[in-house]
């Protein structure tokens, strides 16, 4: 995909979309807000940490599986080494910020995404 914009709103919307679809809405619904603040709070790494600290399969998916396409925009993103994947990120300090670029225009888009739904 070549339109950095149109991955990020089809990225956000399939999240909601799944959401909308899951037992626990209102719980992925709100993770979309905490793991924005992590993101902009702590950065690329931390968000990582966070959504695996969840212990949540689903949040994984959303949150890490579902966006392989917007991670491999910076490099091959192999869902099976994640960890791997956001070392190896990190230090390269312009990777590391258009990524976290990326990840906070999905998640934003997300939460509106989310909003304009409504419950």
């Amino acid at each position: 995909m070549n339109n950095i914009e149109t991955l990020t709103s089809k990225k956000a919307y399939e999240i909601v979309n799944k959401i909308n679809k899951s037992s626990n809405k209102t719980k992925l619904k709100n993770l979309i807000d905490k793991s924005l603040g992590v993101l902009s709070n702590n950065g690329v790494y931390a968000y990582y940490v966070y959504i695996v600290s969840q212990k949540s399969e689903e949040a994984t998916e959303l949150f890490l599986d579902n966006l392989k396409e917007i991670f491999d925009v910076i490099d091959n993103y192999d869902p099976s080494d994640k960890e791997n994947y956001f070392q190896n990120t990190s230090q390269d300090i312009h990777k590391l910020l258009f990524l976290k670029q990326l990840l906070e225009k999905t998640l934003i888009y997300a939460r509106y995404h989310a909003k304009a739904l409504g419950d």
